[in-house]
Parts: C-alpha cells; structure tokens; sequence
C-alpha cells in the first residue's frame, strides 16, 4: 500500500510584533506626543503598551486610560492654562515645592478620573525619581493619577508625592525616556519621542584655559525655562558677563550654573540610556523654540510633533504590513 504524504500548503501567519511607545520628558515640549498619538492612530498602528516619564507620563497616562489623541488635544488646546495654574498655585509657598500637590492630584483626576494602572486597556508604566535614594522607580500599579503625580512633580516646582514609604520626583531625573521599561514589559518594537531639547556644545579650549564660544551662550532649553519663568521664586538674576570683543565667559551666576549643570546631566543620561537600550523608531520633533512652560502655544507644539510623526511611522506602517 502506497502512503502518500500531504504536504500542508497553509501560508504560515506572521506574528504581529508587541510595540511600545515611549514617551519622554519635556514640559510643555511634551504636548509634541499628543501629535504622534494622532498620527499612530491615523495610520493604525497599534500599541501594545505606554511608558511615560514627566510630561510623557501625563501625555501616556491619559491615552492608555481610553482618551483619543483628539480627546487629549481638545484639552490640551481649550485648557486655560493661566486659570489652572492660579488654582494651583497656593496663596503661600509650601516649603517642600512651590505647587500644592493635592490641588495637582485633583487636577489629574479631572482630566482621567480614578483609575488603577492594572485596570487599564492598554498596559502603562511610569518612571519616578526616588529623591533620598536616586533610586529609579517604576510605577506600573496603583492609582494613575498618584504615579502621574509622582513622575510630573518636577523638584522646586512640586512638592514629592509619598508612595510606598518613598518621596519620589520627576522620572527625567533619572530616565528621561524609558526605553529599558518597555524592553523588560516585553516589546520586541519601541517607538521612542524625546521632547527634550539637546544643549548646545560650542566649547572650546585654548591655552590661555579660558572657555570660548563662537556663539554667544544660549542657555539650553529644558527644564530651564522654568527657572527663567519663576527666578523670583529661587534668586534675583544673575547676569552672564561676556567680553564682547573676544566672546569670552568672565562670569556665569549661580543660577546658570544650574541650569547648565541640569541640563548637560540630563542629556548625559539620556544618550547613555539610549546606547544602553535603543528605540526602533526614534521621534525627535524640534522644539528648540519651546520653552518647559509655554503650554500656551499647545496647538503649535502638537502640529510639531505631528509633522515629525508622520514620515517615519509610516515608514513603520509598511515595515511591519500593518
């Protein structure tokens, strides 16, 4: 008796890959992912799961609790940010952090309601600053609106938000854009935005062990602009004295060495967490123009983050035949 084989012909199905977006810290710069979410859904492209820090938090936060990148960018546009920030800021400053966090933790729920992380459609994960600690903390249970607090509370702005035993602060502190969180939650594709704004390296050194610029010195635009906004509240200013024939730095104030120090850390950590763990897809908008508090200009700082989008997701889009 002859056997005869069968040979299944069946076109084996592709697994689809578990894609991550990545969202990072940034301030008002942040409102930029409101734009990729417009465009991710424009092209269908599904997400698998959300990990924020800062500002991307409250951007990823809020998507993963079911409101459309439209929802998300009514309020963001229709928001009377000066009205919020009246109500948010108390009549007498705290000296833990300038802005009460109850009333910041009211405002959060207003916007997502009371929701735990685990009882979300799409999984989400925020990082935290462990300020005794500098312990980089990850939240990926609990109340959503106490972990956005918790990432979001930006030190001298925010007054640390209590969980667990641990007084945590802003998560760019630590991870600016976690793509090691969304590695270890099991994507196997991460779509990663930075609304941070790079610093400008223009330094050189001479013999005289003078420091030069070629371009007058622009402090750098992150976190920064916060401090210009609010110096009353930290110091009166302190000038940078620059010799105006040979562009030399005589002086830098206690305040822009701040500012400098924080923002050459946090682009230090940044890139080093990004050679430790890449993004398959890296969205970088140009937001050098944006300062950290200017949520006013929302509209035009999504249409940024849309237009930066666009190219490189759909080239997503065909990569993975979606």
């Amino acid at each position: 008796m002859t056997t005869i084989e069968v040979i299944d012909k069946t076109p084996e199905t592709k697994e689809r890959p578990k894609i991550a977006l990545v969202l990072g810290s940034g301030g008002a710069r942040g409102l930029a992912h409101i734009g990729v979410l417009k465009i991710l859904e424009k092209l269908k492209i599904p997400i698998d799961m959300v990990i924020g820090s800062s500002m991307g938090a409250l951007i990823g936060g809020a998507y993963a609790s079911g409101l459309s990148a439209t929802q998300i960018e009514g309020i963001a546009c229709e928001t009377n940010w000066l009205k919020v920030a009246r109500i948010l800021f108390p009549k007498r400053l705290q000296m833990a952090g300038l802005l009460d966090g109850g009333r910041v933790q009211d405002f959060l729920i207003s916007l997502i309601g009371e929701k735990n992380i685990q009882d979300l459609n799409i999984p989400f994960a925020c990082v935290a600053t462990d300020i005794m600690t500098g312990d980089e903390i990850i939240l990926n249970s609990g109340s959503v609106a106490e972990s956005i607090r918790a990432s979001t509370s930006f030190p001298f702005l925010f007054s640390p938000m209590k969980i667990d035993g641990r007084l945590l602060v802003d998560g760019g502190v630590v991870n600016p854009l976690p793509t090691n969180v969304a590695r270890n939650m099991g994507a196997t594709k991460i779509i990663a935005v930075i609304t941070t704004s790079p610093i400008k390296r223009h330094f050189e050194k001479i013999k005289s062990e003078k420091i030069t610029s070629s371009n007058r010195i622009m402090t750098a635009i992150n976190s920064s602009s916060f401090y210009k906004r609010h110096s009353n509240y930290i110091e009166k200013e302190n000038n940078i004295s620059i010799n105006s024939e040979e562009n030399t730095i005589t002086s830098l104030g206690i305040r822009q060495q701040m500012i400098q120090v924080g923002t050459t850390m946090e682009n230090m950590i940044l890139n080093l967490r990004l050679d430790a763990e890449p993004a398959d897809i890296l969205i970088s908008p140009n937001l050098d123009d944006i300062q950290f508090m200017d949520f006013t200009n929302a509209k035009d700082i999504i249409m940024l983050g849309q237009r930066e989008a666009e190219n490189k997701l759909f080239q997503l889009h065909h990569q993975l035949d979606l």
